[in-house]
């Protein structure tokens, strides 16, 4: 079944421009242990099938990506890296050298006819036993394309796989540790059954999995970033449900910049699905005031005016006409009562749960205009001489967007946390020292602030007295991420004896 990758768009860059996927952190690392510590599950005489998916950097968008806004997110140089080698049995077998070397237990095995035989639901449940749950973010793409990709497991003609992971990129920091591990899977298994594969469907599947297989509430930001992101500049998305827009090239001399607050999150948490599930509480209880404002008009609304997502309401609207009519808190019988269920696939209300429904729908609506704002003050920079007034009044607007959007996270969306505060204000404490903007990144509840700052060795110098301030102030250790690497879609796969 093992036929050559399909090859990426046109517009990516040609195999002689792209950097070498097998020199690229963690892949020599992941095959020099395969050789060292895996000889008796991975035969030296079979081809090995390598790929690589970086983590991302949220830089603005986050959250509201699941109710349609504009994201701008940065690759980062953490990775992700899968080895698939076919087995003679119809075995799927998952390592994770994280897990051993954590001293954890690190292999599974799963048939493959129970992937091909079992509903999405039933391996939900298997996969969330204990000590499983990893394994459903390898196994799970198999679930997925065998459900959404027409891909049929009960073929005798395909053969197990083993699976090994690697990965550089922190669990919880939220960075999409999850999304790089998912892509670098799926395209590795695409290519290796010789599955014709497209960068947007193949980040839907990853998201499928993560959703249905794993049980976390995300959107499909992270996945497009680890699968379609280039070096150097911001894709850009809107969310609708993933449409690319041309990448965001940074005004020369800018970059983004990552620190670890050492605070781990999940997206799994109570609070990020609370937070999800009440903006879309929010968009019903709108909607249902438009279908009123229509009724007294004499007309009938038969559609959404929105489309599906808070991010097409217009703010000024919003402020004057529905956010009155939302309540700041409301059990989930009640809303069940008078509006029904919502309609996000991801979420569902609990009856027993009590929601935060005008504060989560603020900062959904009013986050996708700050995002918006954030890119027009970018390009309006990159138009103008670096030394000139106006650039920096337009990099300091991008930046308070940015502090806006971290003062959303905690007072809005309600996903903030103390550590990342004491970042933020130390990055804005050092505003002169070309440092513009910072906030809370992806899910929020800790995890890492991303840094808007120019390229400089001061700015270099700058983030590591504010790590060491952070430090002192917290007692945690944080981490910078400082560099990036292309996504999976421009790397591709490649064999290797």
């Amino acid at each position: 079944m093992t036929r050559p990758p399909t090859p990426p768009s046109e517009a990516s860059a040609s195999a002689t421009q792209r950097p070498d996927l097998l020199s690229l952190d963690p892949v020599p690392q992941l095959l020099q242990r395969i050789r060292a510590e895996l000889s008796a599950d991975f035969d030296s005489a079979k081809p090995t099938r390598i790929s690589r998916a970086p983590g991302r950097l949220d830089v603005m968008g986050g959250i509201a990506d699941y109710t349609g806004s504009m994201v701008c997110e940065a690759t980062l140089d953490r990775a992700a890296a899968v080895a698939l080698q076919e087995r003679d049995d119809r075995q799927i077998q998952v390592f994770s050298f994280n897990l051993l070397d954590d001293n954890r237990p690190f292999t599974l095995r799963i048939p493959l006819d129970s992937l091909a035989n079992h509903s999405i639901d039933t391996l939900r449940a298997e996969f969330n036993q204990p000590g499983r749950r990893w394994a459903g973010y390898l196994a799970g793409c198999l679930a997925i394309l065998r459900e959404q990709g027409g891909l049929d497991l009960r073929d005798e003609k395909i053969r197990g796989m083993n699976l090994a992971l690697l990965s550089t990129v922190p669990l919880g920091a939220g960075v999409s540790s999850s999304a790089a591990i998912e892509v670098a899977t799926m395209i590795n298994i695409m290519d290796h059954l010789g599955l014709a594969r497209d960068p947007m469907q193949l980040a839907e599947w990853c998201q499928q999995v993560e959703n249905r297989v794993v049980g976390a509430p995300c959107g499909i930001m992270d996945q497009v970033s680890s699968c379609a992101g280039e070096s150097g500049r911001l894709l850009r998305m809107i969310c609708q449900p993933h449409e690319l827009l041309p990448p965001l090239v940074l005004p020369a001399g800018i970059r983004v910049i990552g620190i670890n607050s050492n605070v781990k999150h999940s997206v799994g948490g109570g609070m990020y699905g609370k937070t999800r599930c009440a903006a879309f509480m929010g968009h019903k209880i709108i909607l249902e005031k438009m279908r009123e404002i229509g009724r007294s008009q004499g007309a009938t609304l038969t559609s959404d005016p929105m489309k599906g997502y808070l991010a097409n309401l217009d703010p000024d609207d919003y402020k004057r006409l529905f956010r009155p009519e939302l309540p700041e808190k409301i059990d989930g019988a009640a809303f069940l009562a008078k509006y029904g269920p919502t309609i996000d696939t991801a979420t569902s209300v609990d009856s027993n749960t009590t929601y935060h429904v005008q504060q989560a729908t603020d900062h959904h609506v009013f986050e996708a205009r700050r995002v918006r704002n954030f890119v027009r003050h970018l390009e309006t920079a990159a138009g103008l001489p670096t030394d000139s007034a106006e650039r920096k009044l337009a990099m300091n607007k991008a930046g308070h967007l940015m502090y806006g959007s971290h003062l959303s996270y905690t007072n809005d969306a309600l996903l903030g946390a103390a550590e990342c505060d004491v970042l933020v204000d130390l990055v804005r404490s050092r505003e002169g020292a070309g440092m513009y903007g910072a906030k809370i990144t992806g899910g929020g509840s800790g995890g890492t602030v991303a840094v808007l700052a120019n390229i400089s060795p001061r700015v270099d110098t700058v983030i590591s007295e504010i790590m060491a301030d952070y430090h002192k102030k917290t007692g945690r250790e944080p981490t910078a991420f400082m560099a990036d690497s292309p996504g999976a879609w421009e790397l591709g796969t490649k064999t290797v004896d």
